[in-house]
């Protein structure tokens, strides 16, 4: 493993470690071991998989003015679900923060982790691979085992959109608003799906 990806790895660990509730520190090591080892299944650099799944909630504990303040950086308009909720920006953040101060270039990393709460149309295998194991790692409840197992059985590009259509049900159920982006990303999927 390249000397550079370690020492990024054990900072942004750190990091995590430090500025995260203990739960979430112990969610973001089970998302990082789960992208590692579904990148390792999908030919995706495992190292990058666990740099990204690491370091994906490290803005988590951020205050909204500090999220906002961050987000400013991507140069990505807000969307009006964002504006609304700014502790979603944390991934966005995020990723602006993994590029400052941890000298993050890998767009598919960055990418993972600024589209890991909602998705994002086009997404990288990695970035996919984070999206799905921020969603079902094993520390979260609500998921029924045999459909966790079932989506863990699929090619990636089925398991994302399980995961996504889950998420979406979900959001719809509560009467929560969908974000575009996610809309979006499984029109990309099914695109995909039906091209197969």
């Amino acid at each position: 493993m390249n000397e550079d990806l370690v020492s990024m790895i054990v900072a942004v660990d750190r990091y995590a470690q430090k500025n995260l509730s203990q739960s979430r520190y112990e969610h973001s090591v089970r998302v990082a071991e789960m992208a590692r080892e579904l990148c390792e299944r999908f030919s995706v650099d495992p190292n990058l998989g666990f740099l990204a799944g690491i370091g994906h909630d490290i803005c988590k504990a951020e205050s909204d003015v500090t999220l906002l303040s961050l987000t400013i950086a991507d140069g990505i308009p807000l969307s009006d679900i964002e504006r609304a909720k700014p502790a979603l920006l944390h991934g966005r953040a995020a990723a602006v923060l993994l590029s400052r101060d941890f000298g993050v270039t890998d767009e598919c990393v960055l990418n993972a982790v600024r589209c890991h709460t909602f998705g994002d149309a086009g997404l990288c295998d990695l970035g996919k691979i984070v999206f799905v194991a921020d969603k079902i790692e094993p520390g979260r409840t609500g998921i029924d085992p045999a459909f966790r197992e079932g989506i863990l059985q699929a090619d990636l590009v089925t398991m994302t959109r399980m995961v996504l259509e889950d998420n979406i049900r979900y959001l719809e159920a509560r009467g929560k608003l969908v974000s575009p982006a996610s809309l979006m990303m499984l029109k990309d999927l099914n695109a995909k799906g039906e091209r197969r």
